[in-house]
């Protein structure tokens, strides 16, 4: 948490709109960038057609912002972009819910997060402008825009912060117990979190026949396959490798106790349905056979291990319930992914792969693929 006596919502309004919305225009234009030149005037417009179908991404603004990444693209030897402007600008427009130009279809929030994603990664681009990035993320903070902060921070940290920023706009919780909820707990502490929430919350007085994920379950799929689904190499797995990364393990643990947290009791049984069917097809999973076996490896370690930051030891009891029974997934599902990625070392917690091995009298009995020494 971030305190200040300095109040962020009295400081933004001695600054004019107009002028704001010309210094984002202006450091735009100055980079070269396309957006610069209003090519932006239709990029996010969806036809009718495209609204009525029920594509799973369709709400995630995660979409909104892969389509637009490319216009914010600095030209060479532009100097690149003035980050300390251009987020300093665009959160008081936020704040204001104010479009940063005039007739522009991309939401100021949405451009605030491509904006903050590019300053919080190396781009190649010769920046000629000091980025203060830790003066930057205070405002972020201060401004309580938990999306602009989240990309700025990325990483591990970002996604738990963008998992919290869905959290909290859905339940209505605080930061801290956001995080308790997504990844400071234990398991049995979130379970018994969510289920004195919905004791207090109004159910929905009406039900779908058919379950179909809400707009912030969607975003938390497209998080799911993108972090945890499309792992691509064993080194991935190794967050010490990879700091830059996020590990597809932790990632999907955040995830998937979101879920948990927004899954009403009522359609506990319809939701896990859905997740099953969705999980089969992205893994192309048949008969316990998949190609993608590292990213169903991932899905073993997240959905059938305790919490590995617990410090697990195979002689525990059996008192923190698996994330897969909180999400009521069918046991021969499970045992469909299991088998899929069997004889992988990725499969089971790496301070546990020791312990099992000796426990075998040392017989390899896991199938170590040659694609490792390649990884």
């Amino acid at each position: 948490e971030v305190h200040s006596s300095v109040d962020f919502n009295n400081v933004q309004y001695d600054l004019p709109s107009e002028w704001l919305k010309e210094i984002v225009t202006g450091a735009f234009c100055n980079a070269g960038c396309d957006i610069g030149l209003g090519f932006d005037s239709s990029v996010l417009r969806k036809s009718e057609a495209f609204e009525s179908t029920r594509d799973e991404y369709n709400s995630c603004y995660r979409q909104d912002m892969l389509r637009i990444e490319n216009l914010l693209n600095p030209q060479e030897n532009s100097g690149g972009l003035d980050y300390d402007l251009l987020i300093a600008a665009l959160l008081i427009l936020v704040q204001r819910d104010e479009k940063w130009r005039d007739g522009t279809s991309i939401p100021t929030q949405i451009l605030l997060n491509v904006v903050s994603d590019k300053a919080g990664r190396k781009t190649g681009i010769d920046q000629k402008f000091i980025f203060d990035g830790a003066t930057t993320m205070r405002l972020c903070a201060l401004s309580e825009n938990y999306q602009a902060t989240a990309f700025l921070m990325g990483g591990k940290n970002g996604i738990i912060l963008e998992c919290a920023d869905i959290i909290i706009s859905n339940l209505g919780l605080s930061m801290k117990e956001a995080e308790l909820l997504l990844f400071a707990g234990s398991v049995n502490e979130m379970k018994d979190f969510v289920t004195r929430i919905y004791r207090k919350v109004q159910i929905e007085k009406y039900q779908f026949a058919e379950f179909f994920p809400s707009e912030s379950q969607q975003h938390l799929l497209w998080l799911l396959e993108h972090y945890s689904m499309n792992v691509r190499k064993y080194g991935e797995f190794n967050a010490a490798i990879n700091s830059m990364r996020v590990n597809p393990v932790f990632a999907g643990r955040v995830c998937f106790r979101a879920w948990i947290c927004l899954t009403q009791p009522s359609n506990k049984e319809s939701s896990a349905k859905w997740l099953e069917k969705w999980l089969g097809n992205k893994l192309g999973l048949n008969n316990g056979v998949s190609s993608k076996r590292l990213a169903c490896a991932a899905l073993v370690r997240i959905l059938l291990w305790a919490d590995e930051a617990s410090g697990l030891e195979l002689t525990d009891g059996d008192e923190e319930p698996l994330l897969a029974v909180l999400l009521g997934l069918n046991g021969r599902f499970m045992a469909e992914l299991a088998h899929a990625c069997c004889g992988m070392i990725e499969s089971i917690p790496f301070h546990l792969a020791d312990e099992i091995m000796s426990g075998l009298g040392g017989s390899n009995l896991f199938f170590f693929e040659s694609e490792l020494l390649n990884a």
